[in-house]
């Protein structure tokens, strides 16, 4: 197998965060970028959060068919990437992505009561505040009293990425569900054992929209990815295989 693996990371993490996941998949390439505004790539808030996300993804992106594999956000960028490009994708695996346009209204409204408090507090400055309720709700249980310094401060730096990603993926300003193949490539959509209705609301919505659509249940927090890096590299062994 020479097909190399894009990995797209969640919203607030960076290309680290597949340290354990490519440790755990010798012999196969993965090319791990930093999304806008994390890690090492700087973002300035020009344009549309997706826009510039999908140009780092296409830009890491060699020519010829690839495996490609986004958490969370990251998935959402994957999802762009196969309404944009799909003849350049040869399989999609999407690991609880959160593209929140994809459920039904009731669970998008009831997500949005969940987020209320997150965006009063960033829209009042309370940066540190608004990181640590996001985190209690997207963070895989991990209370923020236990991450370092370093991570919290990491954190609160890029929060407000958090609402400069929302148009793309609670909206769907770019179109994306309406312009996904009739006829894609391979896809599997992972979500936990017991994932919360919003995320389970994504996971049926994609499905119903991707013919042929896997999904598969793995491990019991949002993080997956870091939580159990041999378990997703031995399902992303499985779902690009030939």
């Amino acid at each position: 197998m020479t097909e190399p693996i894009l990995a797209l990371h969640c919203m607030l993490a960076s290309a680290a965060a597949w340290r354990g996941v490519r440790a755990a998949l010798p012999g196969r390439t993965m090319i791990c970028l930093d999304l806008p505004g994390h890690g090492a790539d700087g973002w300035d808030g020009t344009g549309a959060y997706m826009d510039a996300a999908l140009d780092v993804a296409l830009a890491a992106t060699p020519e010829g068919p690839i495996d490609v594999v986004g958490h969370s956000y990251g998935g959402c960028v994957a999802l762009r990437m196969l309404a944009e490009v799909p003849g350049r994708i040869r399989s999609l695996t999407l690991i609880e992505p959160v593209m929140f346009a994809a459920a039904l209204e009731a669970e998008r409204l009831a997500h949005a009561r969940d987020m209320a408090g997150f965006h009063a507090e960033l829209e009042a400055g309370e940066r540190e505040a608004a990181a640590r309720r996001f985190t209690g709700l997207w963070g895989g249980g991990r209370a923020w009293d236990v991450l370092s310094e370093r991570q919290r401060g990491y954190i609160t730096d890029r929060i407000h990425l958090i609402a400069a990603s929302g148009p793309g993926i609670v909206d769907d300003v770019h179109g994306i569900l309406d312009r996904l193949p009739t006829a894609p490539p391979p896809v599997t959509i992972v979500t936990r054992q017991d994932p919360p209705p919003i995320t389970e609301g994504i996971a049926h919505g994609l499905a119903a929209r991707l013919p042929g659509a896997q999904v598969r249940r793995l491990g019991h927090g949002h993080m997956i990815p870091m939580e159990m890096p041999t378990e997703t590299a031995a399902l992303l062994r499985n779902a690009t295989r030939a």
